[in-house]
Formats: structure tokens, sequence, C-alpha cells
């Protein structure tokens, strides 16, 4: 059985190859992963909103760290796994994820 849950993240820039940076949410103060479950058809709209991100980094730089919290990501929706190193989500009309 699943459960409502809402968590404040930041992004996480790494490098996933030779000069390819990728990035990945992580949740604030704890940094366990956040996985939004997403399907192959929701990934573009969630690139695109991890992009802007990107683009506007100088105004809410917040969102790339960690222990600030000014800026953040808000993710909510039905938790499929919660443990102490990761949070999963399930990919549905409940899921949302919103800068704050």
């Amino acid at each position: 059985m699943s459960q409502t849950k809402s968590t404040k993240c930041y992004i996480e820039e790494y490098e996933s190859g030779p000069g390819k940076m990728s990035a990945r949410l992580r949740e604030k103060v704890t940094g366990r992963k956040v996985d939004l479950g997403i399907t192959l058809e929701g990934k573009e709209g969630f690139l695109r909103f991890l992009s802007s991100a990107g683009v506007n980094k100088l105004m809410m730089p917040d969102v790339f760290s960690k222990d600030r919290h000014e800026d953040c990501i808000v993710v909510s929706g039905d938790a499929d796994f919660d443990a102490p190193d990761e949070i999963r989500f399930i990919f549905n009309e409940n899921l949302s994820y919103s800068f704050a």
C-alpha cells in the first residue's frame, strides 16, 4: 500500500561519462536518492523542468545545494518505497514536482 509523501529536494549534478553531465534529485538535509518512477513518456517533461533550473542557476542557487534551504524542489505523491537511502514515488496522477 502506498503512502502520500512530500519532500524537499535539490538537484545533484554528476558526471555520467567522459564530458557528460547528468542530474538527479536528492532529498535536502538527508541526501537520500529521490526516484520519481518516471516512465519514458514522462521523462521528457521532467528533463525540461530540470534544465530550466540550470538556466536560472544564478537566480536560485540553493536548488543545487543539499544544506541551503531558500530554494528547493518539492516532490509530492504516492510513495512506493521509503528507506533511509532512497524514496521512490509512483508515477501517476498524484505525482507533482515544482520549484519552491
